[in-house]
């Protein structure tokens, strides 16, 4: 158990701790020396306890007096090690000049199980997305063929007339002039070199809008209930479809199906809408897609449904190339099973089982389902769940708080609004990206708690943080302040991207400090580490498998900031291991140089805990 969380269950005595690892040890040391190579020695203590990482026991015995570079006196280490662990103890059972928080954005559930690189030792994974990779990379007359070859005339045929039943414009110069014509010849491209791999195309987002809206359509019930349906999904290899792709002809029946024949119910703007998904679609303004021709803007409608059209059935073919056993569906049923219909329970887990001693947990990317496992789980019973005022249901995507029943009474008042009439002039957040709360501590002491989740680029990061500091200074001076956020900063940055040194700089000027220090080695404080593969709408994103770690989205994004004048970061040597941990393996352990999620941790951001003190204690 991390030394930062309090153990509910009886804590074993130093002695019986330390006497079965040093036996261990003792018998290693043939010699008799009373010292160990270092590096083998951290191979031991991470074999031993588990819940140790080599990064922090290396830590430690940079902090101890019993180690060089080289050789370790193991004795005098690993007793240290238990002395701080139950100093720890000591600290953590006070309580009152203490707070234990964590943060983490547990991702929105992504429609695309492919989409990312996991760290998944699975062979059959491994290698159906290598076959998949080199066939976009290296195209080849078996697979490259023509697209009409595969999207056939006859499918075209089909396919207009659904159009034309639907009342849909312009399909007749489509067929001329986009299928057939100069304009884009779509039907003798080559489908890899000339179609998916098609540069214009995806600058005029021909394929990427259409999917972006009916990839996964959130439906609901057409009598208000408090019931939520599942998603309803395009018959496509890029989401949680899970009927049969075995065949074309089967793929076919379904996708005209599911765009044309089976209105679905959504929530827009103006309430309760029943719709076909190819009544969905909207306009693709040149004014802001500049490459997109005038033609092309006139006829975006039925010209997305057909670039649509081809892109999944060229899907479908390279999937049965790559795979013709058909055990790709058995892959992507896997990996939904654990990180789309699984993901809620699996993030739930996590908390229960580590982090439930915790004071304070920010969470962001919360989906609106959340609370019903919350309440369900043995987390009810010792914290107080708060939302933002308004849930966002059809983005999906909410900050929450989850107070220790223990450290703070039933005094709490939502101050998200307070803070956000605090913004700057034109500068507005999506109301569910923060919750903030004014809350009485069980130990005499006022808290302003907030959890944010940042834009993509982080450009509203700054902004939010200015607003928080105005406001806790002007209308809660005496109140302790804590945010956990998903800053999305990065390091280094590209254009118009926050710098997380510039994020250090404004916390400094504020008088704030983070959970990494004032002055961090930025790669330490890097909580993610993602990477796209070829199978998704936007290829130019794509990362090679051999470069998936390496050239991955690796970023500072996540941490907790607080006022320095009124708590501090506790030392490791104080706490007794490294403070603060990242953990991306759900268990309470960062690994560098892994992709993630995985099927053990099903969000693409690590959590970040620490342990604070308070400066007055």
């Amino acid at each position: 158990m991390s030394s930062y969380y309090k153990e509910k269950k009886r804590t074993p005595t130093l002695d019986a701790r330390t006497e079965p690892i040093l036996e261990v040890l003792r018998r290693l040391d043939a010699s008799e020396t009373g010292t160990l190579q270092r590096e083998r020695l951290v191979r031991l203590i991470c074999s031993l306890i588990p819940e140790m990482s080599p990064e922090s026991v290396e830590m430690l015995m940079d902090c101890s007096l019993h180690a060089d570079q080289v050789n370790v006196r193991y004795q005098e280490f690993i007793t240290w090690l238990f002395d701080g662990l139950a100093m720890r103890k000591s600290i953590s059972s006070g309580g009152a000049h203490t707070i234990s928080v964590a943060t983490w954005n547990v991702a929105a559930v992504n429609n695309n199980p492919f989409e990312y690189w996991l760290a998944h030792d699975d062979p059959h994974y491994v290698n159906l997305m290598l076959a998949v990779e080199r066939c976009l990379s290296f195209p080849e007359a078996a697979w490259d063929v023509r697209v009409s070859e595969i999207f056939t005339e006859e499918m075209f045929q089909e396919l207009k007339v659904l159009m034309l039943d639907h009342g849909i414009a312009g399909v007749e110069e489509v067929e001329e002039s986009m299928w057939r014509g100069s304009d884009l010849r779509l039907r003798d491209r080559h489908v890899v070199s000339e179609f998916i791999k098609d540069k214009s195309l995806g600058s005029k987002r021909l394929i990427s809008m259409p999917d972006r809206i009916t990839n996964t359509v959130q439906v609901v019930t057409r009598v208000p209930s408090e019931y939520k349906p599942p998603p309803a999904c395009r018959p496509t290899v890029i989401n949680n479809y899970l009927g049969d792709l075995s065949t074309l002809e089967v793929w076919w029946t379904s996708w005209k199906r599911f765009m044309f024949l089976e209105p679905l119910a959504v929530r827009t703007q103006k309430g309760l809408s029943v719709r076909l998904p190819c009544h969905m679609l909207e306009p693709i303004p040149r004014s802001k897609y500049p490459a997109i021709s005038e033609k092309e803007e006139r006829l975006a409608i039925p010209l997305q449904i057909l670039c649509q059209a081809i892109f999944d059935a060229v899907l479908v073919h390279l999937m049965h190339h790559c795979s013709p056993d058909g055990t790709w569906q058995v892959v992507k049923s896997q990996i939904c099973q654990n990180l789309y219909r699984c993901k809620a329970q699996r993030t739930m887990e996590i908390l229960e089982t580590k982090y439930h001693t915790v004071d304070v947990i920010f969470l962001q990317e919360v989906a609106s389902n959340f609370s019903d496992f919350f309440q369900r789980s043995s987390l009810a019973k010792d914290f107080k769940c708060v939302s933002p005022p308004s849930m966002d249901g059809k983005r999906d995507q909410n900050s929450l708080l989850l107070l220790s029943k223990t450290r703070f009474d039933d005094t709490i008042e939502d101050v998200t609004a307070v803070i956000e009439e605090c913004m700057e002039d034109g500068v507005r957040l999506v109301s569910s990206d923060l919750v903030a709360v004014a809350v009485s501590g069980r130990d005499q002491r006022s808290y302003l708690l907030a959890s944010f989740h940042g834009d993509t680029a982080g450009c509203l990061t700054l902004p939010l943080l200015r607003a928080l500091f105005s406001c806790a200074a002007k209308r809660f001076p005496r109140h302790v302040l804590i945010l956990g956020l998903d800053a999305n900063s990065y390091e280094p940055p590209k254009a118009e991207q926050l710098p997380f040194t510039s994020l250090l700089e404004e916390a400094k000027k504020l008088g704030l400090s983070t959970c990494f220090g004032d002055d961090p080695d930025v790669s330490k404080c890097r909580t993610t580490c993602c990477a796209r593969t070829s199978l998704q709408p936007q290829l130019n994103k794509a990362i090679r498998y051999k470069d998936r770690v390496s050239l991955s989205d690796r970023n500072p994004k996540d941490l907790i900031t607080f006022n320095r004048q009124q708590l501090r970061l506790m030392s490791p040597t104080e706490v007794g291991q490294m403070n603060p941990v990242k953990d991306n393996t759900g268990q309470l352990r960062y690994e560098e140089a892994m992709n993630f999620p995985t099927f053990d941790f099903p969000s693409d951001h690590a959590i970040v805990a620490a342990l604070l003190q308070h400066v007055d204690g």
